[in-house]
């Protein structure tokens, strides 16, 4: 009961601050704007663009997750809800849950869960199959600029980036917003720490690391 009560009220917390640093952008949108939400959970950042006219891609590996997702947008117009992980290839990949994930019955612990098994809060005995798409071609396919790219994807992100950096996919959106979860992956540090001198080096600006 606590750690179901504790997970959300961090949850809570973590959707306020991201309201809260988002408020310049919001003011922008409008039904001509398009957001790709990269691990987009139960959803409460991407309403918070569709509901200012945004055209919203979803992407939410989690099936629990991705239900809860369908029930919430039902009947919504403006936005696509994807059952899969983005990945730099096409295929399947595990999906490792949330340690506590098998312990609850809630959505709350539908957060966390990673692609990568060496995350400390996850389980490497339990997880599912999921599918993954290669980002950089999908955007690529999109055949437009992507207004803002929100990239969520527990640890994943260091290798897709920098696959994007190194095809120019970056570009294709105005604005990439990533959360990096070096403390929760062992080496991580490290493979963040040169994600950022790339960055640097080559004076792309409309990647920020560590948004929220």
């Amino acid at each position: 009961m606590f750690e179901s009560l504790k997970r959300r009220v961090l949850n809570r917390l973590a959707y306020y601050t991201s309201l809260l640093k988002l408020q310049k952008i919001l003011k922008r949108v409008d039904n001509s704007f398009l957001f790709v939400d990269c691990g987009a959970n139960v959803g409460d950042i991407s309403e918070l663009f569709l509901k200012r006219g945004a055209t919203v891609k979803a992407f939410e590996p989690d099936l629990l997750a991705y239900k809860y997702l369908q029930k919430r947008f039902a009947g919504a117009d403006g936005i696509e809800i994807i059952n899969k992980a983005v990945a730099i290839e096409d295929g399947h990949a595990m999906f490792y849950y949330h340690k506590e994930r098998l312990n609850r019955e809630g959505i709350e612990f539908t957060v966390s869960s990673s692609l990568l098994g060496e995350k400390l809060n996850v389980d490497q005995m339990h997880g599912v199959e999921v599918e993954t798409v290669n980002l950089c071609r999908y955007i690529e396919n999109l055949g437009r600029i992507i207004d803002v790219l929100k990239m969520d994807i527990e640890g994943e992100e260091i290798v897709l980036l920098n696959k994007m950096i190194e095809d120019g996919t970056y570009k294709k959106a105005k604005l990439i917003l990533v959360e990096t979860h070096e403390t929760k992956i062992p080496g991580h540090t490290e493979k963040v720490a040169l994600l950022k001198k790339l960055i640097l080096d080559k004076g792309i600006e409309n990647i920020r690391l560590n948004w929220i």
